[in-house]
C-alpha cells in the first residue's frame, strides 16, 4: 500500500487509503481535474497468482476504466508496480468457491431442556 500511495503522489494525484471500508478497492486517488482512480492493490512476495474477492471483482466490472489493479511484485525487497486499467474487461478469472460451513444434524441430542 505504501509503495502505491507514494507512486500516486509522485504522479501528482491525491491518494486516500480506504482499505478498511470494504468498498472493493483499497485507494481512491484523484487528480487536479477531479478524475478519480479506484485502485485495488495486490502485493506479492515475489511473483504469482492473484486472488480477488467477489466484492473486488464486482467493483472492477462496475467501475470499468476508473478501476485499476496495481500488482506489486517483490513487495518486501524490490517492489515493482504493474498496473492494469479496467481488469474487469481485460482479465478472465477462474471462479473458485471456497465456502466452509458446519452442518450439524444431531443437535437435538445436546439440548438442555428449559426448566
Amino acid at each position: 500500500m505504501e509503495v502505491v500511495m507514494r507512486y500516486e503522489r509522485d504522479q501528482g494525484r491525491l491518494p486516500e487509503d480506504v482499505s478498511t471500508q470494504n468498498l472493493g478497492y483499497d485507494i481512491r486517488s484523484s487528480d487536479t481535474s477531479g478524475q478519480v482512480r479506484y485502485i485495488e492493490v495486490k502485493a506479492l512476495a515475489k511473483r504469482g497468482t492473484l486472488v480477488l474477492t467477489p466484492n473486488e471483482w464486482l467493483m472492477a466490472q462496475r467501475l470499468g476504466d476508473e478501476y485499476y489493479l496495481y500488482v506489486v511484485e517483490n513487495a518486501a525487497t524490490k517492489p515493482a508496480i504493474h498496473m492494469i486499467q479496467n481488469p474487469g474487461a481485460k482479465l478472465r478469472p477462474e471462479e473458485v468457491v471456497e465456502i466452509v460451513r458446519y452442518v450439524i444434524k444431531n443437535w437435538q441430542g445436546a439440548i438442555n431442556e428449559a426448566k
